[in-house]
């Protein structure tokens, strides 16, 4: 029998809680427009500046990750002690404006600058938001909260995907990112109009929303001695690993090994990542479900969404055909977000009110660094490697096929953190 928890007795969800989640899957859709942007120019950025497949994943992935993963944690403290609403706005102007700059670049140098200014200000963007969307919806909840909030994601990959490749065709990509980053100003200032900063701990109970403010390590100290937590972390950076790895090179691959154009890919690509809105609301729906009877679920279906992702992968990097390469990278772009809401949802709940952007970011940290900060510069540096024997194109593919045995990690870490979830909420009370 499914045991009662105290979040069932939360105040409803209304009208307000939902207008905020719309404005922040916007703001999250913005996040990752500029961000897919670099992925999908890459190809003219590399041709006019003179670049490497490993300063482009310096670039896209290493040296954005470091500034994003480690700047998040301070930013994503001072969430938990501040208007965190204006926080997410002030991060959302930042980040525009320095992708508006990109385009100004001109050496590996400048790009490096600008790609770290985008860091910067989108560290401070997700944490809170995933605190704000924790104050607006119970516990009961969640997991559909995050999992709504996540389809920013692949609406963004989509935007960046198909606005990148248009613009870039009518005006090259130097104004592409300008036109692109600048309209994130006035979203900036949307935000802060529309949205009101919830009372903390407010979806809760009085014991949690009652905690005083943890000390600056007390997040770190959390995650290590929570054995569900850490692996968690650990399966959301291996996922990472290769996720980011796929939305970094698949640009690249489909116009060098499949002879797409840049316009083309994204006409044909960026419709796509349509598709992982189904999966990243999907997914946090059937962890709901099925964690009213087993809160190990919130584990368990991001398992089994990771490892069907990588025969699908391995498949569309192997085969030669540019049209079979699309329909079967469409199914890990189905379910490669399938994973981000029960585990948000399962780390929020974990964690309490005062300390979760800083959870959030703690575990975003290693998520960043070793997802977009070594998966994309894995792939860079052995297509590096492999090119002058077989040729960029097949360098490359190869190279992508490496990658995808990251998943079977990813789901290996996710089943180990299932097994001990239901024991750390146990000891919580949350069970």
């Amino acid at each position: 029998m499914a045991e009662t928890n105290a979040p069932e007795t939360s105040p409803r969800v209304g009208a307000t809680a939902w207008s905020a989640l719309g404005v922040l899957v916007i703001v999250y859709l913005v996040n990752f427009m500029d961000r897919q942007l670099f992925a999908v120019l890459q190809e003219s950025i590399r041709a006019d500046l003179d670049l490497s497949d490993s300063q482009l994943a310096l670039l896209g992935g290493t040296m954005f990750a470091l500034f994003y993963a480690t700047l998040g944690v301070p930013i994503a403290w001072l969430g938990d002690r501040t208007d965190r609403v204006r926080l997410i706005a002030i991060s959302c102007a930042v980040w525009s404006v320095f992708t508006a700059l990109s385009g100004a670049a001109n050496s590996f140098l400048q790009m490096a600058l600008a790609r770290i200014g985008v860091a910067t200000g989108e560290a401070g963007g997700v944490a809170p938001s995933y605190s704000v969307i924790s104050d607006y919806f119970p516990a009961t909840q969640r997991g559909l909260a995050m999992g709504i909030f996540t389809i920013g994601a692949p609406l963004g990959l989509m935007a960046g995907t198909i606005l990148g490749g248009a613009v870039a065709g009518a005006v090259g990509w130097r104004w592409a990112f300008v036109l692109i980053g600048l309209p994130g100003l006035l979203l900036a200032v949307a935000l802060i109009l529309i949205v009101k900063e919830p009372k903390r701990g407010a979806m809760d109970g009085p014991e949690d929303a009652a905690a005083p403010a943890p000390k600056p390590l007390q997040a770190l100290k959390t995650v290590y001695e929570k054995p569900s937590l850490l692996l968690l972390s650990l399966a959301s950076a291996a996922t990472s690993f290769a996720g980011y790895g796929l939305y970094q090179w698949v640009p690249s691959f489909l116009q060098r090994s499949q002879g797409f154009s840049e316009t083309q890919v994204g006409v044909l690509l960026g419709p796509l990542f349509l598709l992982g809105i189904f999966g990243a609301i999907g997914g946090g729906w059937i962890a709901d479900r099925l964690g009213r009877n087993d809160k190990a679920a919130y584990a368990f279906v991001p398992a089994a969404s990771v490892a069907l992702c990588a025969p699908f992968f391995l498949t569309a990097v192997l085969v030669t055909d540019g049209g079979l390469s699309l329909a079967f990278i469409a199914i890990p772009i189905l379910l490669g977000y399938a994973w981000v809401g029960p585990t948000l949802a399962a780390a929020q709940t974990l964690t309490q009110p005062t300390m979760r952007a800083t959870i959030a970011a703690v575990i975003a940290f290693f998520n960043n660094l070793i997802g977009i900060g070594l998966g994309p510069l894995f792939i860079g540096v052995l297509s590096d490697f492999l090119a002058p024997s077989l040729g960029e194109g097949e360098a490359l593919r190869i190279a992508l096929a490496m990658g995808v045995g990251m998943f079977g990690v990813a789901s290996a870490l996710f089943v180990a953190a299932g097994i001990v979830l239901k024991r750390d909420l146990k000891r919580m009370g949350k069970a």
